[in-house]
Parts: C-alpha cells; sequence; structure tokens
C-alpha cells in the first residue's frame, strides 16, 4: 500500500538520527538535552528508553494511484443519471419513512457503568488478574478499562465500549474462570449485552474499541482480539495503549476510522494472521491508516500452541509479572490484602497511594 507523509516530523526532530531526546518527557527532567528516544525513520516510530513511551513521527495519508490523493474530508459528487421524477420518488420514500422510524437510543446512560464497577471482589476475570499482578495493579488495570461486574452469571464481567468522546456505546457481558482466566463456554457460550439485558428499548447498536476511550495524541496503538488480552497486556507492554476489537471479525473500516492518521500495529491471534493481514489492506484503501501486521505469534508458537488458537495474553502470562514489575513496597501491600481483602475497598475509598 502507497502512503504519503501527511505531517512529516512533526516532533520536529533530528532527520536521520537514530538517537533524539524525547519530546514527551524531555521537557520535564533534569537532564532536558539527553537523546533518550530511538527513532527509526524507516517506520516513523520512537521509543523513549527513559520513559517507555512509544510515539508516531509522521502521520499519513494513502496515495490513490492516480492524480493526487483522496479528499476524506468531502463526500463524492454523485452524477444525476436517472430522471427527476425517480429522484422525486425516491426523496419521498426516504421522507417518509424517516419520519415512520420511532425514535432510537444510541447510547447507555454513564450512572449504569458506575453502578456495574462496586462489585469487583465478586468479579471472576478481576480475581484472575489478582492471581496475576495482586490486588495493586489489578484494581490499576480495572479502573483503566473501566472493567464492571453483572450480576446476569454470577462473577460476570462487563466490558464496557466507552468512545473518545466518554459516550457509553454498550457494555458486553462475559463469564472467566477465577483460576485459568479462560471465557466458561460450557454448557453454553456466556457472552450477554447490557443494552438487551437491561431492555433498552429501540436500542441501535453502534460499536466501538474497547479502550477507544484511552487513545490520545502521542501514545502508539496496538489492536488484539480479545479485551482480556487488551487488559493484560497493557501491564507487561505500557507503552502502547491497548485495544481490543472483540471478534475476529469485527476489525472495519468504520470501526478504524477514529485512528485516521495514525500508524497502528495488529497483534492477530493465532491462525488469524493472514485474515488480519487481508483486512488490514482493505481498511488501508479506505482511510489514511498504516498498519503493521505483527506475525510474533506465528514465528514464536508451536503446533499445539496454534491448534489451540493462543493469543497474545498467553503468552505473556508465561512469564510472571511480580517479579519483574512490582517493587518491595508492592509486594508487601500485597500480601496484607491477601489476609485482609478489606483493606482495598478502604484504599479505594480513601483515594489512597502507595
Amino acid at each position: 500500500m502507497d502512503f504519503k507523509i501527511k505531517e512529516y516530523n512533526q516532533y520536529q526532530l533530528k532527520v536521520g538520527s537514530k538517537y533524539s531526546i524525547c519530546p514527551i518527557c524531555s521537557k520535564n527532567r533534569t537532564k532536558k538535552h539527553q537523546k533518550c528516544m530511538m527513532l527509526d525513520w524507516e517506520t516513523a516510530i520512537g521509543t523513549c528508553q527513559h520513559c517507555g513511551e512509544v510515539i508516531q513521527l509522521h502521520s499519513y495519508m494513502r496515495d490513490n494511484g492516480n492524480n493526487g490523493f483522496h479528499n476524506y474530508e468531502k463526500q463524492p459528487k454523485i452524477t444525476r443519471t436517472l430522471t427527476n421524477n425517480i429522484t422525486d420518488v425516491t426523496k419521498s420514500l426516504t421522507k417518509s419513512i424517516t419520519n415512520n422510524t420511532k425514535k432510537q437510543t444510541k447510547r447507555i446512560k454513564l450512572e449504569i457503568l458506575n453502578k456495574s464497577r462496586n462489585d469487583l471482589n465478586n468479579n471472576k476475570l478481576f480475581l484472575f488478574l489478582v492471581r496475576i499482578f495482586g490486588h495493586i495493579k489489578a484494581k490499576e488495570l480495572s479502573d483503566l478499562y473501566l472493567l464492571g461486574s453483572a450480576k446476569h452469571w454470577k462473577g460476570a464481567s462487563v466490558f464496557w465500549q466507552v468512545d473518545k468522546q466518554m459516550k457509553v456505546r454498550t457494555g458486553k457481558i462475559m463469564l472467566y474462570d477465577p483460576i485459568s482466566g479462560k471465557r466458561i463456554k460450557q454448557p453454553y457460550n456466556h457472552i450477554a449485552w447490557v443494552h438487551k439485558v437491561i431492555k433498552i428499548d429501540n436500542f441501535q447498536l453502534e460499536q466501538c474499541f474497547y479502550g477507544e476511550h484511552l487513545i490520545n495524541n502521542y501514545k502508539q496503538i496496538a489492536i488484539v482480539e480479545s479485551e482480556k488480552t487488551a487488559i493484560i497486556a497493557s501491564a507487561y507492554i505500557p507503552q502502547f495503549t491497548w485495544l481490543a476489537v472483540g471478534s475476529l471479525n469485527n476489525l472495519s473500516a468504520s470501526r478504524c476510522k477514529v485512528l485516521e492518521g495514525k500508524t497502528i500495529t495488529l497483534y492477530p491471534d493465532l491462525n488469524a494472521y493472514d485474515k488480519w493481514k487481508v483486512k488490514a489492506k482493505q481498511i488501508e484503501n479506505e482511510l489514511r491508516i498504516k498498519f503493521i501486521v505483527s506475525d510474533l505469534l506465528e514465528t514464536k508458537a508451536n503446533e499445539k500452541d496454534k491448534k489451540d488458537g493462543l493469543d497474545l495474553a498467553d503468552f505473556l502470562i508465561k512469564h510472571s509479572w511480580k517479579e519483574e514489575y512490582m517493587t518491595k513496597e508492592m509486594n508487601i501491600l500485597d500480601k496484607f490484602i491477601d489476609k485482609k481483602p478489606v483493606l482495598m475497598n478502604l484504599i479505594d475509598a480513601l483515594d489512597l497511594e502507595l
């Protein structure tokens, strides 16, 4: 896919240099001129060795292969080939349908989301996160991704889809095993939707990325399939903003429109690489997006891994997060919370920090 740079070197770093100051953290440091960012001009990505941020050096427009570039701001002009009578009939029908259509709800009240976040200690996915990361980090991750709980099934989780405008699109209810972290699929697949469970009349579903509310202007974005994987990856690889599409087939141009002008890294599950590679090219043909499709799992996996269809989270949790990331103080506090879980509620209620 051919691209042309829309905004060249937006941070005004020295072109061709392998190292530079970090435009994110250098201004707040004592050594403001220390070169802490590694620059890759081929992929237009910079990685800071100090703060860990991954930034995009350029923003792109897609070359349409003909005479310049598609104007994405303007709608294409439609040549009028039908008679005036047919056009008038079409307008009349459209107006009639519009007038007869009931007003449809597209959003869920924020109070419902907030209410769902009061019962994490009985949330089975949260309990799994505690096993991997400890209480403190698990709570931090659940706050970051607005993880909710639902009574639809005992211990069920709610993955709230909140867009960049902080509007709640919907919530996906799922049930997990607290020990393995795997979805409960027997005797049936435990998946439901909040707007259906609470029976909102005339609800018009318009999904967005899980984690879309975390998108900012400078942090590099990575996309995975599973919501659980996005949460876990954000702890192991915090340099990226991790989003989830929720399903293999949900990667679409309409959902990716919010990412225009960015370079996005895709991490497909095992056995999904070829499909996402094709999808990425299709979306690049429609939007100003540049995709990097990672084959990391395909190259690292053995035959059993491929048969089981593992994802990035399955590989990450094979490595102990606690040993690598937890401080001595966090370990001590986590042991206290293990003995007295009510301490976590007290810390949260008083908004205490370690």
